[in-house]
């Protein structure tokens, strides 16, 4: 038999015992550019009334999901390791506001260590100061953490945070809120995080957490992610 024949051959069997296509990745290999942008979110996977949103337009407004002053705060609610890619979204022009960044890490172990890079953060960052406001008029502002217990199932593995702003020692007008959860699949992690004044405008960070993980599973999986039936836009057949 062609040696190189029966290589594939044994790799298209164990890929097949995984449930796994021939060639398809398995869960624990990282993802390539194109798919972790497949596996983002975007505006159908939210009610009507959301559009896309990006860097620029938050920093022309000024304000958006918090971007913490304090370096070792810096990636609350985003990241900046390689292998990232990200999308924002916006329900109005004052919001309220959710980005996502989903990270292909170099194996599960490093998938772990991000995850627990991420508490270690959280412990040191019961405060943090953000800059917001229009750059001719900008102000400082505070988060302060209110305790919250993490989603009880998702991912492999996940940790959340929510943050409360203040100005000047009180309460910055309407409450705002500011909300982060980080999941791990694998050898990924998802980040999503909400910010906007407190209502009924600001829905459930941990429901549109649990469709980010569905949708980047799915691409590990090896399959396209397909809008569900209940999103505004999907219609039935």
């Amino acid at each position: 038999m062609n040696p190189h024949l029966r290589t594939v051959t044994v790799a298209g069997l164990a890929a097949l015992s995984l449930g796994l296509a021939p060639g398809q990745p398995a869960a624990s290999d990282g993802l390539g550019e194109s798919q972790l942008r497949e596996a983002l979110l975007d505006p159908v996977d939210f009610p009507e009334g959301w559009a896309s949103d990006s860097e620029e337009a938050a920093a022309e407004r000024g304000f958006g999901v918090p971007r913490p002053s304090e370096n070792g705060c810096r990636e609350l609610f985003d990241s900046g390791a390689d292998g990232s890619q990200r999308a924002g979204f916006a329900k109005s022009a004052t919001g309220p506001f959710v980005t996502t960044v989903v990270t292909a890490h170099d194996g599960e172990e490093a998938a772990r260590a991000a995850l627990a890079g991420f508490r270690a953060m959280a412990d040191e960052c019961g405060t943090f100061h953000a800059e917001e406001g229009p750059a001719d008029g900008a102000i400082t502002v505070a988060y302060d953490e209110e305790p919250r217990g993490d989603p009880e199932r998702l991912g492999d593995e996940c940790g959340a945070l929510r943050y409360n702003r203040r100005l000047d020692g009180e309460t910055a007008g309407t409450p705002v809120v500011a909300e982060v959860v980080t999941a791990r699949v694998g050898a990924h992690t998802i980040r999503v995080a909400q910010a906007g004044r407190e209502g009924r405008d600001t829905g459930d960070v941990n429901g549109i957490a649990e469709r980010a993980v569905d949708k980047l599973t799915e691409v590990i999986e090896g399959n396209t992610p397909k809008p569900r039936t209940d999103q505004p836009g999907v219609t039935r057949l």
